[in-house]
C-alpha cells in the first residue's frame, strides 16, 4: 500500500514537471484592435436597407488560403430576427478603405467576397452576417468591408432596448483566429425634421412714367418706348398685364387703335413688346420698321409673362403711331396701366 502510495505522488510530480517544459498550448483567439461597425442608420426596427461598414486591425495572420476565410458579426442574443431582418445568402459585400464621410485609410478586404446573413432562433443562437471568400489576411493590418442588402437578404435594426455588443470575428476557414466587439447604441428615431419657409416676392418696376411720341408727321411712324422687369421667387413665373383708359384722343378726336403694321401716312396707333407668346403682339425690333402693334384696350392684355421661375426678367414695350392727312390736329393723350402677378 505504501508502495502505491509512492508510485502515484511520483507520477503527479513527473506530470507536473512536463506541465512545466510544454506549457498548455490549446488554441486562443487573440483579440482584434480597433474594431468599428458604421451603421447607415441607427433607428430601432427598420427591416430594410441597413448598411455595416465593418473595420478591424488583424492581430493575428489568417491563413486558410484563397478565397477560403471569412469574417463574422455576432449580433446580441436578444436580437434575434433583427440584425437579419431577412435571412439571405446574397447579402453584397465588398472591401472598402473609408467609411462613407470618414476616414479610417484600411486596406480593402481581399478576395471575391460574398456574404449572408442568419437569424438567431432563442437562447445562444445569434444573428450573424457572414463574409466569404476572403483572402489571407495579414497580421497587424486593418481592414475594411461594406455588407448592404441583397434581394433576398435583408439587414435591419432591433428595438433601441438592446445592448449594442457586436462580436466581430476573422475565420481561417475551420477555426476563430481574431476577435472584439464593438458597440452600437440604436435610439427610437434618428432623423431630424428640417422645416423652414420662404415668403413669397415679386418686384415690378418701370423704367419710365410717361412717354411722349413727339410731334407726329405723315411721313414717319413716331415710336418710342421703356422697360417693364419683373423679379419675383414664384414657382410658376409671372404674367404682366395692360390696359388703357380709351383711345389716344383729343377730346372725341381720335388716332384709331390698330393691329397690325404701321405704315407713314395712314392713321394708326398700338402697342407691342419684346415678350414672346404673349397677347400684346411681339416685336423683336421694337423701335424701328416694320412697326407691328396690337391695338389696346380697357380690358386686360397681356404683355410679359414667364411659365416658370424664379425669374429676373425685362422686356421692352414699343408704343407707335402714325397720321393721315386729315387727322385732326391737337394735343392727343391716353393713360396705359400695368398690373403684374407673381404666379406662386
Amino acid at each position: 500500500m505504501k508502495l502505491a502510495k509512492k508510485i502515484t505522488v511520483a507520477i503527479y510530480a513527473a506530470l507536473f514537471v512536463f506541465s512545466m517544459v510544454l506549457p498548455w498550448t490549446a488554441a486562443q483567439a487573440a483579440t482584434l484592435t480597433t474594431p468599428r461597425d458604421y451603421l447607415s442608420r441607427v433607428a430601432e426596427n427598420l427591416t430594410t436597407g441597413e448598411v455595416h461598414q465593418a473595420f478591424f486591425t488583424t492581430a493575428t495572420a489568417v491563413s486558410g488560403g484563397a478565397g477560403a476565410n471569412s469574417v463574422i458579426l455576432i449580433f446580441p442574443d436578444a436580437d434575434d430576427g433583427k440584425w437579419c431582418a431577412t435571412a439571405g445568402t446574397d447579402l453584397v459585400a465588398t472591401g472598402i478603405a473609408n467609411p462613407t464621410g470618414g476616414t479610417e485609410s484600411a486596406t480593402t478586404l481581399p478576395g471575391s467576397l460574398t456574404a449572408k446573413c442568419v437569424k438567431g432562433t432563442g437562447a445562444s443562437s445569434f444573428d450573424t452576417i457572414t463574409v466569404e471568400a476572403v483572402n489571407d489576411l495579414s497580421t497587424t493590418t486593418k481592414y475594411g468591408v461594406q455588407i448592404s442588402d441583397g434581394s433576398t437578404g435583408k439587414l435591419g435594426t432591433p428595438a433601441n432596448t438592446t445592448t449594442g455588443l457586436i462580436t466581430i470575428t476573422t475565420n481561417n476557414g475551420s477555426t476563430d483566429v481574431d476577435t472584439a466587439q464593438t458597440a452600437i447604441d440604436i435610439i427610437a428615431n434618428d432623423q431630424v425634421s428640417v422645416s423652414a419657409t420662404v415668403p413669397p416676392s415679386i418686384t415690378f418696376t418701370l423704367s419710365a412714367n410717361s412717354i411722349n411720341l413727339g410731334t407726329l408727321s405723315t411721313g414717319a411712324v413716331a415710336n418710342s418706348t421703356h422697360t417693364a422687369r419683373t423679379v419675383t421667387n414664384a414657382a410658376n413665373g409671372y404674367v404682366t398685364y395692360v390696359y388703357s383708359d380709351g383711345n389716344l384722343r383729343n377730346g372725341s378726336n381720335t388716332i384709331a387703335a390698330t393691329t397690325g403694321t404701321l405704315s407713314a401716312g395712314t392713321a394708326g396707333y398700338g402697342i407691342a413688346t419684346t415678350d414672346t407668346g404673349q397677347t400684346i403682339s411681339n416685336d423683336a425690333a421694337c423701335g424701328s420698321a416694320p412697326y407691328t402693334v396690337t391695338s389696346l384696350t380697357t380690358s386686360q392684355q397681356s404683355i410679359a409673362g414667364a411659365a416658370s421661375g424664379p425669374v429676373d426678367e425685362t422686356s421692352t414695350i414699343c408704343y407707335a403711331a402714325a397720321i393721315a392727312s386729315d387727322t385732326v390736329a391737337g394735343a392727343y393723350g391716353q393713360t396705359v396701366t400695368f398690373v403684374t402677378v407673381g404666379l406662386f
